[in-house]
C-alpha cells in the first residue's frame, strides 16, 4: 500500500525559549523563535508546550488573526486576550478564541508556588475581520478512552479547525476520518508512543500529514495520550 505523504516533526528538534518566567518548546517557528527548517504546516501556525513558573504570566503578541485554542496539561491557567479579563481553564477544559491581528494573548499562573503548563495552538483563519470571541469547552477524559474524542467540533463559531484527543491502551487502534475537503492532519503525541500511517512517533513528535482522507493510529504504550488538527492546508 502506497505511503500517505507527510513531514515528521522530532521533539529534539523544537525550538527553545526559556527565561526565569517561563519555558516554552516551539514546534514550528513562531513570534521570537525564528527556525527557516521549522515553517508551519498549511495554516497550522504554531503549536507551543508553554511551562510557566509560580505566579507568573506571558503576553504573546498577535502578529496574524487566528483560532487560537489552549489546552491545560498540568494545572490550570488562566488565559485572555486581555490579562485583566482572563479566564481560569481547567485540566478537561479547552479555551477556543478568535483573536484580530494587533492584539495579544496573555497566559498566566494562578498558583504562588507550583508550575503549570499548557499547550497553545494558532490556526491562521483567512476572512479579512476578526471579532474577538472567545469560550470555554469541557470534557471527560474517560471519554477519551480508546477512541479519538473531538473538542472542537468545527461548526459552531465556523471554526477554521478541528481538534480530536484520545488515550489509548497498548496495541489499540483508531481511523481519524478528515471532513474537510483538502485539509491536512497534524498528529502530535503528548504521552507514550503510536504508529501513525506507517510512521513512528514518540512523546512530543508531530507528524503532519496531507493527501489522503483517513489515517490509521495504533497505539505502542499504554496511556498512550494523542492530539489529531484537521487544519486547511492553504491558510
Amino acid at each position: 500500500m502506497q505511503q500517505i505523504p507527510g513531514k515528521i516533526f522530532l521533539a529534539e528538534q523544537r525550538g527553545l525559549l526559556e527565561t526565569t518566567t517561563f519555558r516554552r518548546y516551539c514546534t514550528f517557528q513562531f513570534g521570537a523563535y525564528l527556525n527557516e527548517h521549522q515553517v508551519p504546516f498549511g495554516s497550522l501556525l504554531a503549536l507551543d508546550e508553554e511551562t510557566l513558573a509560580g505566579g507568573q504570566a506571558v503576553a504573546i503578541p498577535v502578529t496574524t488573526a487566528a483560532c487560537v485554542f489552549v489546552l491545560p496539561l498540568l494545572g490550570a491557567v488562566r488565559v485572555g486576550t486581555s490579562a485583566a479579563g482572563a479566564t481560569r481553564v481547567e485540566v478537561e477544559e479547552i479555551w477556543v478564541a478568535t483573536v484580530p491581528a494587533g492584539g495579544t494573548l496573555h497566559l498566566l499562573n494562578p498558583y504562588e508556588a507550583d508550575l503549570v503548563s499548557c499547550l497553545h495552538v494558532w490556526v491562521g483563519v483567512t476572512i479579512d475581520s476578526v471579532v474577538a470571541s472567545s469560550q470555554t469547552l469541557a470534557f471527560e477524559v474517560a471519554h477519551l478512552t480508546n477512541q479519538l474524542l473531538e473538542l472542537l467540533p468545527g461548526s459552531a463559531g465556523a471554526l477554521p479547525c478541528r481538534a480530536s484527543l484520545g488515550r489509548f491502551a497498548g496495541r489499540a487502534e483508531a481511523e481519524y476520518h478528515l471532513r474537510q475537503p483538502g485539509a491536512g492532519v497534524f498528529a502530535f503525541v503528548l504521552a507514550g508512543a503510536f504508529e501513525i500511517a506507517g510512521r513512528l512517533l514518540h512523546a512530543n513528535d508531530g507528524l503532519g500529514l496531507w493527501d489522503t482522507r483517513t489515517v490509521d493510529v495504533e497505539a505502542l504504550s499504554n496511556e498512550a495520550l494523542l492530539l489529531v488538527l484537521e487544519v486547511p492546508l492553504l491558510a
